[in-house]
């Protein structure tokens, strides 16, 4: 395949991952800036490496994994603040209208935003997460059961608090 036919296959790809990029992004990061930072560079990153691709029908695992990674890099050298504008984006950007399950997202780890969004939001199964996140199927699942067990416990404390 030539130079040019690559070129536009990946901005095929990269354009129909879009919105699943950015939903991935702020499921980890829930700032809008540092989300769109991190997709830009995964980008660049997957465009770099494209030749270390083996087979093109992995290229949305590879790229979200990529994502995944510039995420928790940028986590990692963040200096430990809230942004106090993401409670307003979250409920548009994620598009989930009940801000009392946003909140509560909010306050979940990482990495299990980043498992709840992809199993939820994305359609992904625990097989494939594993995948994307580079732990086993059984910490995916782990993941999934802390997750909402915590989603459901905030809420009910804050219904109860009503």
């Amino acid at each position: 395949m030539s130079s040019h036919e690559n070129d536009t296959w990946f901005a095929r790809q990269i354009e129909k991952m879009g919105p699943t990029l950015f939903r991935v992004a702020f499921a980890i990061l829930r700032n809008r800036a540092d989300c769109e930072d991190a997709a830009q560079n995964a980008v660049l990153k997957a465009y770099r490496n494209l030749s270390s691709l083996k087979e093109r029908s992995y290229f949305k695992t590879w790229l979200i994994r990529i994502l995944k990674n510039e995420c928790f890099d940028m986590l990692r050298s963040r200096r430990p603040l809230m942004d106090v504008d993401t409670q307003g984006e979250l409920s548009y950007e994620m598009a989930v209208p009940d801000l009392d399950l946003n909140r509560a997202f909010d306050r979940l780890s990482p990495e299990e935003r980043l498992t709840i969004a992809l199993y939820y939001y994305e359609g992904y199964d625990t097989r494939e997460i594993a995948a994307l996140t580079e732990v086993s199927e059984g910490t995916v699942r782990s993941r999934l059961s802390r997750g909402r067990s915590s989603l459901r416990a905030m809420l009910q404390e804050k219904e109860a608090a009503q």
